[in-house]
């Protein structure tokens, strides 16, 4: 799990999720701008003017008015981190994105090298496994609910656990084509281009990385360029240092030590003394 302050979860988690509410949500109809749901309003009766007519209210827009509830069975789209906590209280059904449904994905296993994933999400990787945790989690607390729930029989329940079940399968499916996608051709691809593209123009390459992707090509080609600037500098003759030829000049400067003699400090015998006796 990564830091809840990541940049780059916090973007990842900017994915737009297909959902499908379970039951009418008050006050939040706005969450589906296609969605417009209206019914008649009638004229009551306002009182009476001086002539004796009845007065009625007028109702703007030609006596139609807009509800505020999102009705159950609408599909609407929610960013990751705010369908998290919905999904996994069972408020809504996730389903897959567009460029994560099984087309996409059996384009990616053909020939995953020429696929434009930038355009699709600056961060596909991430926000493809974001997905499919979140797809597993739900999973996991509907089978215990379900499990829990014993032999009694609702079917609104059963078709969100089919449905959830349709849904794990998908993501299973997603998470097999991530990993081949990021550690296949696409890899052995990006090390390709950096190792043979030093100093010259990747443009018409890394536009189709995704952001960990293009992380991963500029570590490997800072590495490749490193290397090359060794094999062109790396066997030549190693200079002196300015340090080293100074501190030479400054030790021959400096005159030669004179060689000092320790007295001797030995106990004298005494075959030494009556030597020294008879040579006085």
């Amino acid at each position: 799990m990564s830091s809840y302050y990541n940049i780059d979860t916090i973007l990842a988690e900017e994915e737009l999720v297909p959902c499908t509410n379970l039951f009418d949500f008050s006050h939040l109809a706005y969450l589906d701008p296609d969605y417009v749901h209206t019914g008649r309003v009638s004229n009551d009766k306002g009182g009476e003017n001086q002539d004796g007519n009845s007065r009625k209210r007028k109702v703007p827009g030609n006596g139609l008015k807009r509800t505020s509830f999102l009705p159950e069975g609408s599909r609407i789209k929610m960013p990751l981190w705010a369908v998290d906590k919905w999904a996994m209280l069972g408020f809504v059904r996730v389903s897959m994105p567009r460029h994560f449904n099984r087309r996409m994905r059996e384009k990616l296993e053909a020939d995953p090298a020429t696929v434009d994933l930038r355009s699709r999400n600056d961060r596909f990787f991430m926000s493809g496994m974001l997905l499919v945790d979140l797809i597993e989690r739900c999973s996991s607390v509907i089978s215990a609910a379900l499990t829990a729930a014993g032999r009694r029989e609702n079917n609104r329940r059963n078709a969100h656990a089919a449905a959830m079940a349709l849904v794990t399968r998908e993501a299973a499916e997603l998470r097999r084509t991530l990993l081949l996608t990021y550690a296949g051709e696409r890899l052995r691809s990006t090390f390709d281009w950096t190792l043979s593209s030093i100093n010259d123009d990747v443009t018409c390459f890394t536009r189709r990385l995704t952001e960990l992707e293009l992380r991963l090509f500029h570590t490997g080609a800072s590495a490749s360029s490193a290397h090359a600037a060794w094999k062109n500098h790396g066997s030549r003759n190693i200079g002196v240092s300015a340090t080293a030829l100074s501190s030479l000049a400054i030790q021959s400067r400096v005159p030669a030590l004179t060689r000092t003699v320790t007295p001797d400090l030995s106990p004298k015998t005494e075959g030494s003394s009556l030597k020294r006796m008879k040579v006085n």
